[in-house]
């Protein structure tokens, strides 16, 4: 929906909490979190094309293994940025 909203030229951006690598999207509905790649295969395969990321909110001591509402790593999650656009 995102895609055919959007005008050419137009930025998806997608701001996310990572979860570990290999968990997919399995980790959504109990974590929080999804893996990083999942979100970028399923942008792509929509037709954006990622123009930019960054790791500015990344954090390497994240375990991924905690809910990111949880007191205990609130405002401290691994999270990725993207940037995708619509040719």
């Amino acid at each position: 929906q995102v895609y055919d909203r959007l005008k050419p030229g137009g930025s998806y951006i997608i701001v996310d909490h990572a979860a570990a690598v290999g968990a997919g999207t399995g980790d959504a509905a109990s974590l929080h979190r999804i893996e990083p790649s999942s979100v970028r295969e399923e942008v792509e395969a929509a037709g954006f094309v990622l123009d930019a990321e960054s790791s500015l909110l990344a954090d390497k001591d994240d375990a991924h293994s905690v809910k990111v509402f949880d007191p205990s790593i609130k405002g401290e999650t691994d999270r990725f940025v993207y940037r995708f656009v619509k040719p």
